[in-house]
């Protein structure tokens, strides 16, 4: 059983207890890059604006990069073809003829050296509508790149179990981190898992699980939306024994509205049932001080506590519940 930093505590049993597997297939909790599609080419042509969005920062900057050098090579040797061309460039000079490329690329044209014969012109004319084509695209790109909308949103990297008020909760502590709020936050909790139909068929189900509070007004600083695993939710009588075989995950999507930008924004996480602990809460992040200035304490947002009240522990609520 997962257990958090510091001063430990004998393993208490859990109503999602069971005996771990060393791994769990992850589905939702990884990158898509992991997944291997059979059957379906996924064609960078066909889908370049994505990709060029989706791209990592590193591989769009080389990818551009490489275009960009390439291209002017393409043309220099189309000028170098033809020598006597261009004006002001030495006609055994490759470097000469591709900076001159960059030049009418760019649309710069510094005046030093000129395309004089018909050909060179004719080339000119061509990576001039060309170039205009490519810093439009470009431009374009980087611009949408920078203004796509970013939730900075921190998920807790345990989900807790505990219970509370006679019955047990599924605690997952979410935080914006950026100073504006986040207007009119939505919230869900999905159960993911293999279900074997009746016709031997193995298929992905999400169930929802239902939040006391699903929706927040504004969130300024963090906030941990729950779920009551009562006799009308999916986890109740389940073993994590049972999940793991189910390849079972919780996710977890937010989406709301950047006051800054007004853009609408999203977020979303998993929790394995091996990133559960239970019989623990979250400990207090935000303070007011005697000033009336209120103090969020990022450093100790995934710090988890025992209850105090060992007669509220994991053990004892099963012991008093009827079998």
């Amino acid at each position: 059983m997962a257990q958090d930093a510091g001063p430990q505590t004998p393993p208490r049993p859990s109503p999602l207890a069971g005996d771990r597997p060393q791994s769990l297939h992850k589905v939702e909790d990884q990158g898509h890059d992991t997944i291997v599609r059979v059957g379906q080419v996924d064609r960078i042509w066909s889908d370049f604006y994505h990709h060029a969005l989706t791209a990592p920062w590193r591989t769009f900057f080389y990818s551009s990069l490489l275009v960009y050098v390439g291209v002017n090579l393409l043309f220099a040797l189309l000028y170098m073809a033809d020598s006597q061309g261009v004006k002001g460039a030495d006609p055994h000079s490759f470097a000469d003829f591709f900076f001159f490329s960059v030049q009418t690329l760019s649309t710069v044209g510094y005046g030093g050296m000129v395309p004089v014969s018909r050909t060179a012109n004719l080339i000119a004319t061509v990576e001039v509508l060309g170039g205009m084509m490519i810093n439009a695209l470009a431009t374009g790109l980087i611009f949408a790149r920078f203004s796509r909308p970013r939730a900075r949103v921190m998920f807790s990297k345990k989900a807790l179990i505990l219970p509370e008020g006679g019955q047990l909760h599924l605690d997952i502590r979410i935080a914006n981190c950026r100073r504006s709020p986040i207007l009119s936050v939505d919230v869900e909790f999905a159960l993911a898992r293999l279900i074997h139909t009746p016709s031997g068929r193995v298929v992905r189900q999400f169930d929802p699980l239902a939040l006391q509070q699903s929706h927040v007004p504004v969130l300024r600083f963090a906030c941990t939306p729950t779920h009551v695993i009562d006799t009308s939710s999916p986890l109740d009588g389940l073993t994590e024994k049972d999940l793991a075989a189910q390849e079972a995950e919780i996710i977890v999507s937010l989406t709301g509205t950047d006051e800054a930008s007004g853009q609408t924004v999203f977020a979303r996480s998993a929790y394995g049932f091996d990133r559960m602990l239970y019989n623990h809460r979250f400990v207090d992040i935000i303070n007011a001080g005697p000033d009336g200035r209120i103090t969020v304490d990022y450093t100790r947002f995934d710090q988890t506590e025992s209850p105090l009240d060992e007669n509220t522990g994991v053990a004892e609520y099963l012991a008093d519940q009827p079998d």
